[in-house]
């Protein structure tokens, strides 16, 4: 499930919280059920792989301030037609984090952390995630027949 809704893109954006949010999801999700399901699925998969290989750093180097924690899923509605979804990390500074050099992943050091565990993947799935929505709509097509 989204667990933001947002209208809008950028700065002007807003947030649709409480009964407004629920209302609007639902609406949604009647409008194109396929579609919104599958965007929420893929954004929660991704999110959850994200936080699972998101590194933490390590004690000597002082305590950790928690990113691997803050990531973030929603839907975003952009008019006049658009529906996005997206997958964040609010961490302020998740995207200066770098991959060091005695961390115990396969990640290259001197990598961007976010680029490496969020963002390759999210770019790698999207046609997987358009080919879900087609079959998708194809098999409710089918069952309307």
């Amino acid at each position: 499930m989204a667990r933001k809704l947002r209208y809008g893109k950028g700065k002007s954006s807003i947030e649709i919280d409480g009964l407004q949010r629920d209302i609007i999801l639902q609406s949604l999700r009647a409008a194109d059920p396929a579609i919104v399901k599958v965007l929420e699925d893929e954004t929660e998969r991704l999110a959850k792989e994200s936080e699972e290989g998101w590194l933490v750093r390590q004690k000597k180097y002082g305590r950790s301030k928690g990113s691997k924690f803050k990531h973030e899923t929603g839907l975003r509605i952009i008019p006049p037609y658009t529906i996005e979804a997206f997958v964040g990390n609010t961490a302020e500074y998740a995207w200066a984090i770098k991959v060091g050099r005695q961390s115990d992943t396969n990640l290259r050091e001197g990598k961007r952390l976010a680029d490496a565990v969020l963002w390759t993947p999210a770019r790698k799935n999207a046609q997987n995630v358009v080919k879900k929505i087609a079959n998708e709509t194809i098999k409710r097509i089918k069952r309307a027949k």
